[in-house]
């Protein structure tokens, strides 16, 4: 059914090609240019030319000249200099533009539209097109949530849930680090749940302990990829350099990317080692390596089968932190601080004295701190710790990844 699009674009795709090239949409043709999944729009001309699944969306791409066109115009965008949506379609097209490159990004990743969501979106999706896309069955949520289900929990697998556990703490806290909350019920995903640099240094972690440990190139690589995903200053100076080199930094940013380590090593030496190694980089202040070596302990310890009161006792043991505060005494006090030995012992209390995931990471994020961070961190232990996840949860957080993150999920 997509001769709709051939006819509509007949008279049309030539001058909207011209448009695109000079910078400036000028005329009215972005719903069969720039088609988008079925559920966004409203009017009469937005329903008749929406693609009504990821089948037709395949279709519309597979077909000789429509996917040659979209290819194209698209391609096109990557042409200009102007890095701002809104100057070449407006605000509302725009918006329109996101979408559709998400929907056709999801059929076919990796290509140019993943390539325009990045320059002009920062690689963020639309979360709206995500979620219609996940309703419809999407095999990749399917893939991932099938993989964390299995029953043969190798280290493959708790690999996965370590890594989603940190991914899902810092979607769930990204909001709270601008609107920092109190309450232990705060709402766990609002419209502005996101993910942050915690999950694209997690990933690049993970990716570097897969492919030769070349955690400078992967982070490089990553955050290059996704450019504004909330960095510090240092560390976002850092990235874009040719040969970048360590700034002594004793940020927590070197804690928050570790989970995959905790689950990747076979001992505790190894994974005192690959902490070190990952930290330092970048982080080669004592108390950054001490943060992430801390953080990725627990999680190894957490994996091993260790009583939270043997991880409380060797994590104290190698690092001084006092662990012996509760959680009642810290929270009401506690305000925003993103160093290691200001916001570790904290994240690790916060799962010492949970219950299940859930309240861990409601309990991080309730310290009214560095949410997203301290999230992520207490996340990779507690689902090291109690091996599971709520469904709901690991949901609403796939919803809001991008396809490239979710398929190195599941691998």
């Amino acid at each position: 059914m997509i001769e709709r699009f051939i006819q509509a674009q007949r008279e049309v795709y030539i001058h909207a090609l011209k448009e695109i090239r000079s910078g400036k949409k000028m005329t009215h043709w972005m719903w069969f240019v720039f088609p988008q999944i079925k559920g966004l729009g409203h009017s009469t001309t937005s329903i008749f030319f929406s693609i009504k699944d990821v089948d037709e969306a395949m279709e519309y791409l597979g077909h000789t000249l429509l996917g040659r066109r979209l290819r194209e115009i698209s391609q096109a965008l990557l042409g200009l200099k102007t890095d701002n949506p809104s100057e070449i379609f407006g605000d509302i097209d725009a918006i329109k533009l996101r979408s559709s490159m998400t929907l056709f990004d999801v059929v076919e990743p990796k290509s140019v539209f993943d390539k325009v969501l990045v320059k002009f979106f920062d690689g963020i999706r639309d979360n709206k097109t995500l979620m219609i896309l996940a309703e419809q069955n999407n095999q990749v949520n399917n893939l991932v949530l099938q993989g964390l289900k299995a029953k043969d929990k190798g280290s493959l697998n708790k690999r996965s849930l370590v890594l989603i556990g940190a991914i899902c703490g810092d979607i769930i806290g990204s909001w709270y680090e601008f609107c920092s909350t109190k309450r232990i019920n705060f709402e766990l995903f609002t419209n502005r749940s996101r993910f942050t640099d915690d999950t694209v240094c997690s990933i690049a972690i993970a990716d570097a302990l897969m492919n030769g440990n070349d955690f400078v190139g992967k982070l490089k690589y990553w955050c290059r990829k996704y450019p504004r995903a909330g960095y510090g200053g240092n560390f976002n100076w850092w990235f874009r350099q040719d040969d970048p080199q360590p700034y002594n930094s004793w940020g927590n940013g070197s804690a928050m990317r570790v989970s995959a380590i905790g689950a990747f090593a076979k001992s505790t030496k190894e994974t005192l080692t690959l902490a070190e190694e990952s930290a330092i980089v970048s982080h080669n202040h004592p108390e950054g390596v001490k943060g992430a070596q801390a953080t990725a302990l627990a999680i190894n310890l957490a994996l091993q089968g260790c009583t939270k009161e043997e991880i409380k006792s060797q994590i104290g043991t190698h690092f001084g932190y006092d662990l012996n505060r509760k959680y009642a005494d810290i929270q009401p006090r506690y305000t925003f601080d993103v160093s290691c030995q200001g916001s570790i012992p904290e994240a690790i209390i916060a799962f010492l004295e949970s219950a299940d995931y859930e309240s861990a990471i409601r309990m991080a994020v309730a310290y009214g701190g560095d949410a997203d961070t301290q999230a992520a961190i207490t996340g990779g232990i507690a689902a090291a710790y109690y091996g599971a996840i709520p469904d709901n949860i690991i949901t609403e957080c796939l919803n809001r990844l991008p396809l490239d993150i979710k398929e190195f999920i599941a691998k």
